[in-house]
């Protein structure tokens, strides 16, 4: 199983089980991998114009196993930024919260 298709199985599971840091922190996971797929969107000619229908869609790159291991990391360098700049703010409760989403992103680089 990927990385990915564990994310999104996990994702339910956790929605299930009504835990909230859990979900934010894999819907956030999810759409960073999801976004490093995404064109480059000037590239394509897109027109902003009223459109009816799905022309809107762009097109899109396989993202690698590797690239979400990349992926996840720097996530996971965001969110241990955050804890310590909250540690630093005192505002231990949102570093734990933080603290606890490190562990949550640390668990899918195995």
């Amino acid at each position: 199983m990927s990385a990915t298709d564990r994310l999104r199985t996990d994702l339910v599971t956790a929605m299930r089980e009504r835990d909230r840091v859990r979900v934010s922190t894999i819907r956030s996971l999810i759409s960073a991998i999801d976004n490093a797929g995404a064109g480059e969107v000037e590239k394509q000619g897109f027109d902003y114009g009223p459109k009816i229908g799905l022309g809107h869609d762009v097109d899109r790159h396989q993202v690698t196993g590797d690239d979400v291991a990349r992926i996840i990391v720097v996530e996971r360098d965001d969110l241990a930024a955050a804890r310590d700049e909250y540690r630093e703010l005192g505002q231990t409760e949102l570093a734990e919260e933080f603290e606890r989403r490190v562990q949550i992103a640390e668990g899918y680089l195995s």
